[in-house]
């Protein structure tokens, strides 16, 4: 990693933390404790609509803060999307953001290119996902890792910027990739706005077990990579070998 990259991780990160210390002590923590009694939940909906579109705003700027930040987990957004604005719109509301990050994040990278990836993405993400650089089934397989559960969603949008895949088409097939995993979340938040316990342990469930699902997917994905790319070695070498 070069020393800009290691600057530029090392500011993100500290203002990542700083945030969501922040977040945690100021906001996560007193929601959830009004959260658990009928006349806090009401509370909540009373300041939503007394903040009015004011309270859409400022919640699509944390959405799309968490997704160019990359290594802010999406799925606590997501909850609170639907937590202070329901199952649909909050849903709209997390799908907007994503879009709009994913066009900041796509030029960004443009522009700055692999530095500014590095600072966010593992070298070892880069190898586990090294399969996007397929040009003949980018497209498929963007939509594929972005439909699967358990994926790094956003550190993803780094790595396919770096792609030749066109602007509209990754937006597109991204944005709406995301869908099925953010149903699930901004489900949760809605039957938890609601009080409805049972409902939201169900949806929780689902959730972990397409979770763990996408993890085992994950994993079978890298297998399946390491596995070529030694072959593509053990060819190489067996080449070398004849031709010396």
């Amino acid at each position: 990693m070069t020393k800009k990259s290691k600057i530029i991780r090392l500011s993100v990160l500290s203002a990542g933390i700083i945030l969501c210390i922040i977040l945690t002590c100021f906001f996560v923590i007193p929601l959830a404790n009004s959260l658990s009694e009928e006349s806090g939940r009401e509370a909540i909906r009373s300041k939503v609509d007394d903040w009015g579109i004011m309270a859409y705003l400022i919640f699509l700027l944390a959405q799309m803060g968490h997704v160019v930040l990359a290594f802010i987990p999406g799925e606590p957004f997501e909850i609170l999307g639907g937590i202070l604005f329901g199952g649909f719109w909050g849903l709209v509301l997390c799908e907007i953001g994503i879009f709009l990050a994913g066009i900041i994040v796509y030029f960004l990278v443009k522009k700055f290119g692999k530095p500014l990836v590095n600072a966010f993405v593992p070298k070892e993400k880069f190898e586990k996902f090294k399969f996007l650089q397929d040009e003949k089934k980018l497209e498929l397989l963007v939509f594929i890792v972005f439909l699967v559960p358990g994926t790094p969603k956003d550190l993803l949008t780094y790595i396919t910027a770096l792609t030749d895949i066109k602007p509209v088409r990754f937006f597109t097939l991204s944005t709406l990739a995301r869908i099925p995993s953010v149903v699930t979340s901004t489900m949760l938040g809605a039957t938890l706005s609601r009080g409805n316990w049972g409902m939201s342990v169900i949806i929780f469930i689902i959730t972990a077990a397409l979770g763990l699902t996408g993890i085992f997917f994950n994993s079978y994905i890298e297998n399946k990579n390491k596995k070529s790319n030694e072959n593509k070695e053990k060819r190489l070498s067996e080449k070398v070998r004849k031709r010396g």
